[in-house]
């Protein structure tokens, strides 16, 4: 089971992070204060999971973290307005600091879902009508909005959790618009 890996420079905000998710259902794979450590507790999980840390860590930033972590996980870095300005990480997820807790939570959950794989008969894909369209775009704008993506990235995050979950790509877009990721 995939969970979440938390790498904080301050081992307090690990702690309270950690305790935060737990106490929303969301598991905790472990807490680093280091990149390397962080890299070396990804290396135990081989089903993969997200990696949810700050800009700067003690050893690295987010970014060499993101170039030297498992391609099975994904990445959230939590960034302040400062740093945001300074950070383009392509295809890497950012949420800002101070933490809005419900993005933060529907964020993981949404990560997480590849869990909850459901086997379906592949079939050939039917016109999408206006109105499927049109859930599809709110749920990108959502997450360009919430996650600070390009079209492009949250389209393709659409398409891998859609692919992941065993979800049509307007089940996963509906979810997103109701919370539920």
């Amino acid at each position: 089971m995939s969970g979440v890996m938390i790498a904080c420079k301050d081992s307090s905000m690990c702690e309270k992070l950690s305790q935060f998710l737990i106490s929303n259902g969301i598991q905790v794979l472990g807490t680093a204060t280091k990149g390397a450590a962080a890299l070396r507790l990804a290396s135990r999980f081989y089903e993969g999971g997200v990696l949810l840390c700050t800009y700067a860590l003690s050893d690295m930033t987010a970014t060499e973290l993101c170039r030297l972590k498992p391609d099975r996980f994904e990445m959230v870095v939590l960034l302040s307005a400062r740093q945001r300005a300074m950070f383009r990480g392509g295809g890497i997820l950012c949420l800002d600091i101070p933490i809005n807790r419900r993005d933060l939570i529907d964020t993981l959950q949404m990560l997480t879902v590849r869990d909850n794989r459901h086997t379906k008969a592949v079939s050939k894909p039917a016109q999408r009508t206006g109105d499927e369209k049109e859930i599809i775009f709110k749920a990108k704008a959502l997450l360009m909005e919430r996650n600070n993506m390009t079209e492009q990235d949250a389209h393709r995050f659409l398409q891998k959790a859609s692919m992941d979950s065993g979800q049509t790509l307007v089940q996963v877009a509906q979810n997103i618009l109701n919370g539920v990721l």
